[in-house]
């Protein structure tokens, strides 16, 4: 599960902002609205919402609040939760 969370992860941002994660694996730890990966706060909400769409989960406001909504990884985690 976690394997295809992170495989979706990494389509939707390639696909929506050419940020290839499969290829910078040291992004995968970078804050997404910091200076290495550049995403602006607009696009996280783009993120979540697709997210949410395509996977039919619910990421709660709560994680989002807490600061647990901002690298590749934690979002795999989320959505990894989500999902089971």
């Amino acid at each position: 599960m976690k394997k295809e969370a992170g495989h979706v992860l990494e389509d939707i941002l390639l696909d929506k902002w050419n940020i290839d994660m499969q290829s910078n694996e040291k992004l995968r730890d970078e804050k997404l609205l910091g200076d290495k990966v550049n995403m602006k706060a607009r696009d996280l909400v783009v993120l979540l919402c697709t997210l949410e769409e395509e996977l039919d989960i619910h990421i709660s406001t709560q994680d989002i609040v807490d600061g647990k909504f901002d690298t590749f990884h934690h979002i795999k985690e989320l959505i990894c939760s989500a999902l089971s």
